[in-house]
C-alpha cells in the first residue's frame, strides 16, 4: 500500500518486497490487544478494518481480560479482549447449570448459597459454600458419562485470603475434591488466577467402565475447613479446559473460533510470527492440533503454520501435501504462559525462533506457492483451534535472516 493512493481493498492487498513506499516494511503487522494495525505500513484501526477480514462462531462466548475478569460476545463477534485475540475449538459444557443455587443442586449436602465474591470474574452468579463441621459436604450435578471416555472438570474457588486452593487426590488431603462420575479425579491440576481471590482450577480424568450420574465438588470430614467459595461448574469432553459456558438449566455449546483475512497477494517465500499463550492446558494437551496461525493457499495442501508439534511450540511448512519442514525449539509450553515465535519459509531454507532460541536449520525442501489466505488461532481448515489466546501477528511476504527471526520471537 501506498499512502494517500488505492484504499480499496484490491489496494490494501498485501504486496510482495517492493509494493511498499520507500522506506515502508511491506506486509502485515496484528496487535490484536490494543486492536491496531499496520498493513503495508499504513495504519488501521479495529479488525474490521482489515481487508478481507471475516470470522464465525456459533453461540454466544466469553474471554477473559488482564483483570481476571470476563467479557460477554455474542455469536460471531470476535472474542478480543486486551490480553488479544480468543480462539478455542468447539465445546459443550455438560453440567446444566454454571452457576447453580443450593436449590437447584442435584445430590447435596451441607451446602448454602452465599453472597458473591467482592470482585466475581462474572457479575451476577450464585455462589456456594462447603461446611463440613458435620461430615462430608457436596455439591454434585447430574450428569450421564460415557465410559472409558476422558473429560475435563473446572471449578471456580474463592480462598479467604487469596492463596491458591489445594485440590485433594484423597478423602483425606486438600481443600476439597473434584468427583467425576462418582470417583475422585486423582491427575494433575491446572490452575490460573481470576479477578479478586478467585482461581480457576482443573483436571482431566478417565471415567471408569461404570461412572454414576454424581459429578461436582465435595469436601471430606477429613480435610481442611477454609472458608471456600465455589462456582463455575463446567465439565467437558476431552483433556481441554476452556473459556466459561455459562449454562443456566440446559446444556450450553460453543462453536469453534474462525477467524481468516483473505484478501492477501499471492506469496511464496514468507516470515511469520505470532504472540501467543495456550490456556487450559499447556502444549502437550492436543500435541500436534492447535494453531496459534496458518497461512495458506485456501486448501490444506500448502501450507505454512505455527503451533504445538510434539508438544512443543514450532512450525510445519507443507508442500503438496508433503511435510518440507518441521522446526521445533525442544520444551513444552506451560499453560498461560507466552510464547513468541517466527518462522521463515523459503525452498531450501527454513528455520524458526522461539522465545529468542533459534531451531535447528533445515536447508532441504520446497517452498509452498500461491500462499493468499491467512487463518488466525486455527487452522486452515477451520479446525485446530489455538484453545488460547493471540496477542499479536506478523506476516512478511520475504524469508527474513536468523536476526530478523530473533528479534521477532523476542
Amino acid at each position: 500500500m501506498r499512502l494517500g493512493l488505492d484504499l480499496t481493498l484490491g489496494g490494501l492487498a498485501l504486496r510482495q518486497a517492493g509494493g511498499a513506499a520507500p522506506g515502508i516494511e511491506p506486509g502485515i503487522v496484528l496487535n490484536l490487544a490494543s486492536d491496531s494495525h499496520v498493513w503495508d505500513g499504513t495504519p488501521l484501526a479495529g479488525l474490521t478494518a482489515l481487508p478481507g477480514w471475516t470470522y464465525s462462531r456459533m453461540g454466544n462466548g466469553w474471554a477473559r481480560r488482564l483483570d481476571g475478569t470476563y467479557a460477554a460476545f455474542a455469536e460471531h463477534v470476535p472474542r478480543r479482549t486486551d490480553m488479544g485475540l480468543w480462539s478455542e475449538p468447539a465445546s459443550t459444557n455438560l453440567f446444566a447449570r454454571f452457576a447453580p443455587s443450593q436449590a437447584q443442586l442435584g445430590g447435596n449436602a451441607n451446602v448454602t448459597t452465599v453472597t458473591e465474591p467482592a470482585t466475581p470474574p462474572i457479575v451476577g452468579l450464585n455462589w456456594l459454600a462447603l461446611n463440613n463441621t458435620g461430615g462430608a459436604a457436596y455439591a454434585y450435578q447430574p450428569v450421564t458419562l460415557a465410559a472409558a471416555t476422558t473429560y475435563t472438570m473446572q471449578m471456580w474457588v474463592e480462598t479467604p485470603d487469596g492463596s491458591p486452593p489445594v485440590v485433594g487426590a484423597t478423602s483425606g488431603t486438600g481443600d476439597f475434591c473434584l468427583l467425576l462420575g462418582g470417583a475422585i479425579v486423582t491427575g494433575a491440576v491446572g490452575m490460573e488466577a481470576l479477578s479478586g481471590k478467585v482461581w480457576r482450577v482443573w483436571a482431566t480424568a478417565v471415567t471408569g467402565g461404570s461412572p454414576s450420574v454424581n459429578s461436582g465438588v465435595i469436601r471430606y470430614a477429613g480435610q481442611t475447613t477454609r472458608a471456600l467459595k465455589f462456582a463455575g461448574f463446567q465439565l467437558e469432553t476431552g483433556a481441554l479446559a476452556t473459556s466459561p459456558m455459562v449454562s443456566a438449566g440446559t446444556v450450553t455449546t460453543r462453536g469453534g473460533d474462525l477467524a481468516r483475512l483473505t484478501d492477501l497477494v499471492t506469496m511464496g517465500g514468507v516470515t511469520l510470527a505470532a504472540e501467543f499463550a495456550l490456556h487450559g492446558g499447556g502444549s502437550g494437551v492436543l500435541a500436534n492440533s492447535r494453531r496459534a496461525a496458518c497461512l495458506d493457499d485456501g486448501t490444506s495442501v500448502n501450507r505454512v503454520e505455527i503451533g504445538n508439534p510434539d508438544g512443543a511450540v514450532g512450525g510445519r511448512v507443507l508442500s503438496g501435501g508433503i511435510e518440507q519442514a518441521r522446526c521445533v525449539v525442544a520444551g513444552t509450553a506451560a499453560s498461560g504462559a507466552a510464547q513468541s515465535a517466527a518462522l521463515r519459509s523459503r525452498t531450501d531454507d527454513f528455520r524458526l525462533a522461539r522465545n529468542g532460541i533459534l531451531s535447528d536449520a533445515d536447508m532441504s525442501g520446497t517452498a509452498p506457492g500461491g500462499l493468499v489466505r491467512l487463518t488466525l488461532g486455527a487452522g486452515g481448515d477451520g479446525t485446530g483451534q489455538l484453545g488460547g489466546c493471540l496477542t499479536r501477528l506478523v506476516l512478511r511476504p520475504v524469508a527474513q535472516s536468523d536476526a530478523a527471526l530473533l528479534l521477532l520471537s523476542s
